[in-house]
């Protein structure tokens, strides 16, 4: 995990105001990242984060204002971090194709940032608080990532490879719960075979997707019988 660098350094006296700013708050953030992974939601304070960072707790407040605000830039960071993984892996791909690049990068997204996902899992459960001043944060991620999925479903299905009576909203509730359901399993069981999870899930999206072959209209296919 990329470590946090104290305003205070040398090597920041080069940077400007805008730049040593961006540099306190991600060192803010990874460290938040780093005490919800071991200390959890109630030990990841504005005073710990200072003390662990290099910063005065006064500093942390000036740039996030609470706890909250710090916990809606972290979901902002993990958000960020994921769906440009996902941007680069999907490549205007739509339909099945999308789906499997995605649910292939999400599985190496969550190999190579476990402490990313189980912080927003940790926030995410948090949420659920009916006090929760990041609920909104959380309900707006999930809303994009569903409307992602239903736009890839909608794409197939103009192609002709996904089946027409699929709902695509529905089948975005489903492939996104599927996805937080096995990561909720893997984060509290440590023999949970998760990439296995993603295997089958994968598979099983597809299988529920794809419309009969003969249902796929092949250009190459067309132009034949259009000849004829």
């Amino acid at each position: 995990m990329p470590q946090p660098f104290p305003a205070t350094r040398n090597t920041d006296q080069s940077l400007t105001q805008a730049e040593r700013t961006a540099r306190a708050e991600a060192g803010m953030i990874e460290t938040a990242i780093e005490l919800l992974n071991t200390v959890g939601i109630q030990g990841t304070t504005l005073v710990a984060i200072g003390d662990k960072a290099g910063y005065s707790r006064g500093l942390v407040s000036h740039h996030f204002g609470s706890k909250a605000g710090l916990f809606r830039a972290v979901l902002k960071r993990i958000t960020a971090n994921w769906t440009a993984d996902l941007h680069t892996a999907l490549d205007d791909r739509t339909g099945i194709a999308a789906i499997g690049a995605a649910i292939d990068a999400h599985l190496a997204h969550v190999l190579r940032h476990p402490e990313y996902i189980r912080a927003q899992n940790i926030l995410w459960g948090a949420a659920l608080d009916p006090s929760s001043e990041f609920k909104p944060n959380v309900a707006e991620f999930m809303q994009i990532q569903r409307e992602s999925v239903a736009a890839w479903v909608r794409g197939g299905q103009k192609s002709g490879e996904i089946l027409p009576e699929i709902n695509p909203q529905r089948i975005a509730e489903q492939y996104y719960g599927g996805l937080i359901g096995i990561n909720s399993q893997w984060l509290v069981s440590p023999d949970f075979d998760l990439a296995a999870a993603y295997t089958d899930f994968k598979r099983n999206m597809v299988r529920l997707l794809s419309a009969p072959t003969t249902q796929i209209r092949k250009p190459d296919t067309l132009n034949r019988e259009e000849r004829q």
